[in-house]
């Protein structure tokens, strides 16, 4: 093992809540070491590839502190903690602007899209990311870092963390293949989760994660997660809620398909069908918890989204980045066909089946009963629209994973807490890491940016007041 390295405060992984927190530290006169296992000057992490539209729940995060927290109780349902929902509310606009101060671009797109990274990553379908918003961002940010004496170790991969002495936390890393032992007098896990690991996926969200497509660019392994549980820090509830999207099934294997289109508008304009052509889920509930039901399905690929030609041509063409035309451009199956039957048939579901949930939909749906539908069918979050004219289609569905909702325990500080909810000394987390503030049975999301960056400021004030 190599001689021991001591710094007052190492940050464990490079988004943008690892160096949010890194670059507040150092502002406040900490020494501070980011340590991050890519390798790349570019190391791919999820905070590279973003949209980049910083939100609270599809708000303007420059909302005053009231309309934000009733937005993220609202779309919670009440199952984010209250003091972290508090810190967000209070803080998105903080954010906002130190993150402006240290140079960061955001253009207006108008409506919730007021603070979007420049120059935009949404620009068309597939992924584009280099020399776009989030990549902008972090190189930024790690140029702030070295000025003011901070370091960035690239390669430096957490293996254990070391509490047990109470005055500061020691570091186990695998650097340069060898086992480097680092003192800090703090630690801030910032590593992003585990929607990239097949095994913690497979515990909470999905039995067949092989069948899930990876919307995200592999780098949330959920180490810090397994080194925080190692010290006795407690999870949160939502470890089985994601952030993602439904998209073609065909971006499993074409990559033009994803991130972007995603299907969302259409979701919520028609209805998605099991393998036996039946409903499972309320699709009036949004995108994201559609895409949350379909990989609690034993086989997540078994999934269709049916709707009509005023759909396609609708809402399928009028959202950003639409389906219609993007999907057939980049190669997607879309089903066609004149009759509900004929449909079923392409599909290959039974005929009979699909042709009741269709009219049972449209029969409650002309009569305003769809509560009563089975499952019942919300209509004041999104506009369902009517199945009923030819041509119809059907579009073959899988789930992508972006991030995970739940994970480490934390208090509106980001200290980690202990499973009798007590801070552990000197240990903090940020960023998509941590849990608290998304999930439940709503699957409440609120905006992985705007939780990253909040979540890292308040760790790095924490510790400058200690």
């Amino acid at each position: 093992m190599k001689e021991e390295l001591r710094s007052e405060v190492v940050v464990i992984g490079g988004g943008i809540a690892g160096l949010v927190t890194a670059n507040r530290a150092a502002q406040l006169g900490k020494k501070v070491v980011l340590l991050e296992k890519g390798t790349d000057e570019k190391y791919l992490c999820n905070s590279r590839w973003t949209g980049g539209t910083f939100h609270v729940h599809f708000t303007d995060p420059l909302a005053d502190e009231e309309k934000l927290l009733k937005v993220i109780r609202e779309a919670t349902d009440g199952f984010a903690t209250e003091e972290l929902a508090q810190a967000l509310a209070v803080d998105s606009p903080r954010l906002i602007k130190w993150l402006r101060a240290e140079g960061v671009q955001m253009i207006h797109m108008g409506g919730y899209h007021s603070c979007i990274l420049a120059p935009p990553a949404r620009t068309g379908p597939g992924l584009e990311w280099e020399g776009r918003g989030g990549d902008v961002m972090l190189r930024r940010l790690e140029a702030n870092l070295v000025k003011r004496g901070g370091r960035l170790v690239r390669g430096a991969k957490v293996l254990a963390l070391d509490v047990a002495g109470g005055t500061g936390v020691g570091l186990e890393v695998l650097q340069g293949g060898e086992s480097v032992r680092y003192e800090a007098g703090d630690v801030v896990i910032a590593d992003g989760g585990f929607p990239a690991d097949h095994d913690l996926i497979r515990q909470y969200i999905s039995p067949c994660p092989e069948k899930i497509l990876r919307r995200n660019a592999g780098a949330g392994t959920g180490d810090g997660l397994r080194m925080a549980v190692a010290v006795g820090a407690g999870l949160t509830g939502g470890l089985d809620c994601f952030y993602g999207h439904l998209l073609s099934r065909d971006a499993m294997n074409n990559n033009r398909l994803w991130p972007r289109p995603y299907l969302d508008a259409l979701v919520t304009a028609g209805i998605v069908i099991n393998g036996h052509g039946e409903r499972f889920a309320d699709e009036g509930n949004g995108g994201v918890y559609m895409a949350n039901s379909v990989a609690r399905l034993q086989d997540p690929l078994s999934a269709t989204l049916v709707f009509d030609h005023a759909a396609w041509m609708g809402p399928g063409a009028n959202s950003i980045i639409p389906a219609n035309p993007h999907l057939i451009n980049g190669g997607g199956t879309l089903h066609k066909a004149e009759t509900i039957e004929a449909l079923a048939a392409l599909i290959g579901v039974p005929a009979a089946t699909l042709v009741k949930q269709v009219s049972d939909y449209n029969s409650a749906l002309r009569a305003a009963t769809t509560a009563s539908l089975k499952p019942s069918r919300r209509t004041d979050r999104h506009k369902p629209m009517l199945i009923d004219v030819g041509p119809f289609y059907a579009i073959p569905l899988c789930t992508g994973i972006t991030h995970v909702m739940g994970g480490i325990a934390i208090n509106a500080s980001s200290q980690v807490l202990d499973k009798a909810g007590q801070p552990i000394a000197h240990l903090y987390a940020a960023g998509t890491c941590t849990g608290g503030i998304e999930g439940g049975p709503a699957i409440g999301y609120i905006g992985g940016l705007s939780k990253s960056g909040v979540t890292g400021l308040r760790a790095a004030e924490r510790i400058a007041q200690a």
